[in-house]
């Protein structure tokens, strides 16, 4: 992770970048926020003590059947929970994400061992078709990606697709959008159409130290199989 030496930003650029983050209303406007905010931003998730990505690579730990299969981390971003993954010998693990400065800055990503977090990275937009094959990975793990103007609930069906039956998969949703975007509502369905299984959405911390006055600062985190 980010050591003493990487790049600092100011309290007044990270307020805009955060603000930035919730106003993004397209796949361009992610494309240039994370240009901007690349080289910086594990450092941001350091002195906010950013706990999303560890919660998310723990449960999917308690869920996933030993044997070693591909992991995909969609919307990878600098690598954090890849991170995470690796500290609990999770691996291979591949990640996708829509900008090429923030897979970059995973592709630096080393674990405890030292080893690279990431056995392959791609460049992609998430809100459309994924150019993997059905039935690619035995995992599927998300913090952080679906949030304000990213990715809706239509891409939970293309990032099913691409897992196999018997796939564990734990998907981070922003709290304020969990129900107000259909999110809720798409995992309910697929639950009740048997397309997964095994559902627990639980309301947990971004931050350590978050407020519980804005809902920005908790996820639902949804633990499924895929069926």
């Amino acid at each position: 992770m980010t050591d003493e030496h990487s790049p600092q930003e100011s309290g007044d650029e990270r307020a805009a970048l955060l603000k930035a983050a919730y106003a993004v209303k397209s796949p361009d406007d992610n494309r240039a926020l994370y240009a901007k905010w690349a080289a910086t931003y594990e450092q941001f998730l350091n002195d906010n003590r950013y706990i999303y990505a560890r919660q998310v690579a723990e449960i999917f730990a308690e869920r996933l059947p030993a044997g070693g299969e591909a992991v995909l981390d969609a919307g990878c971003g600098t690598g954090r929970l890849g991170w995470e993954l690796s500290r609990l010998r999770i691996s291979p693990v591949e990640g996708i994400d829509i900008s090429p400065e923030m897979l970059a800055e995973a592709r630096t990503m080393t674990g405890p061992d030292g080893a690279p977090c990431y056995r392959h990275l791609m460049e992609a937009d998430l809100t459309g078709s994924i150019a993997l094959e059905t039935g690619s990975y035995s995992g599927i793990v998300s913090s952080g990606a679906f949030t304000h103007g990213h990715l809706g609930p239509d891409t939970l069906a293309e990032l099913l697709r691409i897992v196999r039956p018997g796939a564990v998969g734990v998907i981070g949703v922003n709290a304020s959008i969990f129900e107000s975007n259909g999110f809720k509502d798409r995992f309910e369905r697929y639950a009740a159409e048997g397309v997964i299984g095994d559902l627990d959405a639980q309301l947990r911390k971004v931050y350590e130290d978050a407020d519980s006055s804005n809902a920005n600062h908790f996820a639902y985190l949804a633990a499924f199989t895929v069926i």
